[in-house]
């Protein structure tokens, strides 16, 4: 009994911390009553717990609108989680809500969505705009690639990544949490369906009898799915009694404010951003989706957020800006070109690698590879400041020229070349004469 107590508890304080979507496969697990008797002692007595359970239990039926907030015994467990092992997580999410939450109300009033939704990115992605799950699900919302791109229309390549853009994963986000709802009819298992995808959802519906009840399929659901909706009704709870357990934010992350343009065809973002009068950096951080330094021929009515404190001077100098910004730089000198024959070299970002020295810091190779710090970090996903010996590192280049381009510089200088040899033997010649 003591040995399944140490099991269950083990794997309950650890899937705490996975977020992000993920698809798992069955695996056995406990029922509800297995549960129940577990969290007690071994005399029979009640569980040991810091918080009073009637105090959670009228809390959450005072905060329940359209979403069940039952409560028992794994929802007070998580709870206690939030409050005490993980009061840092819950202090980060209170401080960095304001960025997001109106913009998560907006968009589930215009879908007719109960607003106590809005605490599903907590669990999803901490608040992380830039997560990435093991799995490669991404952003607030963390969609995978191809959930995106199939259902959603996003564009997911190497220059933009639309999960990254807060306002079109939010939409998307509501738009299939909305359809979830619809073929469920039911919150619960349309949080499940969201963590675990519908398929696993319906299949654990299956093995435990057709019961269309989260908790009367918990022990049919993968492992990190039965933690979900717990943790969404105890994050539901923190984030509104959080100051009855002395949690209270410090820093508050403050969005930048900003104006936004759509662009369409090439652009290079450094020159865009020297010629307004901010940094890459800023244009990163308020562009999250934008991940190489310019975009692409192909891009079409890409949104570009411009700090508000420029926009005025942008808008003053628009045409002359974005028309330098359109300029390839790459691009060879005109005078050394058959003009007849040029094309327009279409600017490609190449991926390459670079693996870290001995006694290398962040700062050392990011000048090395032409990268700010921030960017480097953002493109590995490195969040501490040390780097490994041995740890491989990706970059993007602009690519080259066309083949075109060197085939005519080669010709120059050959033609140079041969102009340069007829000389030598006039001199040969007057020599012997």
């Amino acid at each position: 009994m003591m040995w399944n107590k140490f099991v269950f508890l083990s794997c309950l304080f650890t899937s705490v911390l996975s977020f992000g979507q993920v698809t798992g496969s069955y695996q056995p697990a406990y029922d509800l009553k297995q549960i129940d008797s577990l969290a007690k002692v071994e005399q029979g007595g009640p569980p040991a717990f810091s918080i009073d359970p009637g105090l959670i239990q009228d809390r959450l039926k005072k905060l329940e609108n359209q979403i069940p907030l039952h409560y028992n015994i794994l929802t007070h467990q998580f709870v206690e989680i939030f409050a005490f092992r993980k009061a840092s997580f819950t202090q980060r999410m209170l401080e960095r809500k304001d960025i997001y939450f109106p913009l998560y109300e907006k968009y589930l009033q215009k879908y007719g969505l109960p607003d106590e939704l809005k605490y599903l990115s907590l669990i999803e992605s901490g608040l992380e705009n830039k997560a990435i799950s093991n799995k490669g699900a991404g952003g607030l919302w963390q969609f995978m690639p191809y959930t995106a791109r199939g259902d959603f229309g996003m564009r997911v390549d190497q220059y933009i990544d639309e999960r990254f853009d807060a306002e079109r994963a939010t939409e998307a986000a509501c738009q299939y949490l909305k359809r979830l709802h619809k073929t469920f009819g039911d919150w619960h298992l349309a949080l499940a369906a969201y963590n675990t995808g519908p398929s696993n959802v319906k299949r654990a519906m299956r093995r435990c009898g057709g019961s269309n009840d989260f908790w009367g399929i918990y022990a049919c659901l993968p492992a990190q799915t039965r933690a979900y909706v717990p943790q969404f009704i105890a994050m539901t709870y923190m984030m509104n009694y959080h100051w009855d357990h002395s949690i209270q934010p410090e820093n508050w992350v403050i969005d930048i404010p900003k104006d936004s343009i759509l662009v369409s065809g090439y652009l290079n973002l450094n020159t865009l951003t020297q010629l307004t009068g901010f940094s890459l950096d800023t244009l990163k951080q308020l562009n999250p989706h934008i991940i190489a330094h310019f975009l692409p021929k192909n891009s079409s009515k890409v949104k570009v957020h411009i700090p508000k404190s420029r926009f005025v001077y942008f808008e003053q100098n628009r045409t002359r800006i974005l028309d330098s910004a359109r300029v390839d730089l790459k691009a060879p000198d005109s005078a050394e070109i058959d003009t007849s024959e040029r094309e327009e070299p279409m600017p490609v970002a190449q991926r390459h690698t670079y693996r870290v020295k001995r006694g290398e810091t962040l700062s050392r190779v990011a000048r090395k590879l032409g990268m700010s710090v921030s960017e480097l970090k953002r493109v590995n996903r490195i969040r501490g400041t040390k780097l490994q010996k041995g740890q491989t590192l990706v970059y993007f280049k602009l690519a080259k020229a066309s083949t075109k381009w060197s085939k005519q510089k080669t010709f120059k200088k050959r033609k140079y070349t041969s102009r340069k040899k007829k000389k030598t033997t006039s001199k040969k010649r007057r020599k012997r004469r």
